[in-house]
């Protein structure tokens, strides 16, 4: 009986087998692997050869195998096209979201995110990428405390993907999530935390870098500590200025601006401000130019120069009606309304901050400020007109939010205002009381008693 030889038959021609020994091949050249290479051990070179010439069907195990040391599942090299197609699309839309994490286009950042995030073709990296953007973008808008929920997720998401980088980006949102939220100690800690852990490891992310020292730096602002937050920044600014990053040096300069004018350094402050001014000019950041012009009218109500002033705040509601966040534009009305309390127009000081007040009615710690500040502001109006009483309820309406988010400083200088309006009505006792709540105000919160109605 003759002996019979088993013969492998070639497999049909089919463009499935074509697509696959294409992915193959392609996926192998990116590797930089030889056709022995990805065979070794258990498959010669003629092998792979086959599949990549789409002439045989490879078994499921030598296809694992191949996949296996390519860094791809088996099931990439079987997709057909349309399949292919999609995935690669998702993976666009994925990258184009989280590229839209900036001040400026934020709003469409989230609108996108919340779109791609109902998907369930997201893979567990797509997800984890997406609700960090997220989280940046609600930063940015100031709303920090939805952003910690998206942080909860990508923290959990990004503890299956042993991803460092992925993770250092989470715990940075997360600092200056918690700063937005007015914990200015809490974030202080979770920002040292991080710094600590890039010098332990190594990271040559000079941009997180950067940010995190710019992060510290404001966060000492905050905290009331000018000396210690010069000195981050401008570390900050040195690394900063070797990677030429525009929106990086605004905020370095704008923070080191602030750090100088709590110093009393008015002229370094100044400084800062018109090179903040002009990083956010090429940036072409209308938000961070209205931050500055702003910034730049207290400052000039600050030396008396009340009409340079009136011009900068008046410029910066005008930009900030265009790029937002509203809250910002409550902080610049506020402003015009100081400016025109000085140079005694009245009316127009009432009506920017009752328009404040109407637009700062988020729960956010932003919100509250300028809420506050707009209430102050209501009082000077209230007092010129000899409205004492009214005057001292909006007073006590803008201690009480201050006394809330824990603001010292400026819960003892609305105390101190709550004193002289006392003084001025003839209750030396009252203005006694306020006063000695203003000097433990700027001691501890924790000693003070509730302000009578």
């Amino acid at each position: 009986m003759p002996t019979r030889t088993r013969q492998r038959r070639a497999a049909p021609d089919s463009p499935a087998l074509r697509q696959l020994g294409h992915r193959l091949r392609e996926a192998r050249v990116a590797a930089g692997l030889s056709q022995a290479q990805l065979g070794s051990p258990y498959y010669t070179r003629a092998h792979v050869s086959a599949i990549e010439l789409g002439k045989i069907r490879p078994a499921m195990k030598s296809l694992e195998h191949m996949a296996a040391k390519l860094g791809k599942a088996a099931s990439f090299f079987m997709e057909d096209a349309a399949v292919e197609q999609s995935r690669r699309e998702l993976e666009f839309d994925v990258d184009r979201t989280i590229a839209l994490a900036s001040r400026v286009t934020a709003a469409e950042c989230i609108r996108q995110a919340d779109q791609l995030l109902e998907r369930d073709a997201l893979s567990t990296p797509q997800r984890c990428r997406l609700h960090l953007a997220r989280a940046r973008a609600l930063n940015l808008s100031e709303r920090p405390s939805e952003a910690l929920r998206d942080l909860t997720i990508a923290r959990r998401l990004a503890a299956q993907l042993s991803d460092p980088g992925l993770a250092n980006a989470i715990d940075f949102e997360l600092a200056a999530a918690t700063r937005g939220t007015g914990d200015s100690s809490r974030a202080r800690d979770l920002f040292l935390a991080l710094l600590r852990t890039l010098e332990r490891s190594g990271d040559r992310d000079r941009f997180l870098r950067i940010r995190v020292l710019q992060g510290l730096g404001a966060v000492c602002v905050d905290l009331g500590e000018p000396q210690a937050a010069a000195g981050h920044l401008n570390s900050a600014l040195e690394w900063a200025q070797d990677v030429g990053d525009l929106s990086a040096l605004f905020a370095i300069y704008y923070a080191l601006a602030v750090s100088h004018r709590a110093q009393g350094d008015v002229e370094a402050a100044t400084t800062y401000l018109q090179r903040a001014l002009a990083a956010s000019e090429v940036g072409k950041d209308l938000a961070a130019t209205a931050i500055v012009h702003n910034m730049l009218a207290v400052i000039a109500a600050d030396g008396g120069r009340i009409h340079a002033a009136y011009e900068h705040a008046d410029r910066a509601i005008e930009l900030g009606r265009t790029a937002g966040p509203s809250v910002y534009v409550a902080h610049y009305l506020n402003t015009k309304s100081e400016c025109a309390a000085k140079l005694g127009d009245w009316t127009i000081a009432e009506d920017a901050a009752r328009e404040s007040l109407a637009l700062a009615i988020g729960t956010t710690a932003e919100d509250q400020i300028a809420a506050a500040a707009a209430h102050v502001a209501l009082s000077q109006v209230f007092e010129h007109r000899r409205e004492g009483e009214v005057a001292a309820r909006e007073l006590v309406r803008a201690a009480d939010i201050y006394r809330s988010l824990g603001s010292k400083s400026e819960l003892a200088d609305v105390l101190m205002r709550l004193s002289r309006g006392a003084k001025s009505r003839g209750d030396l006792v009252e203005a006694e009381r306020f006063a000695t709540l203003a000097f433990e105000a700027t001691r501890s919160i924790s000693t003070l008693v509730e302000v009578k109605k």
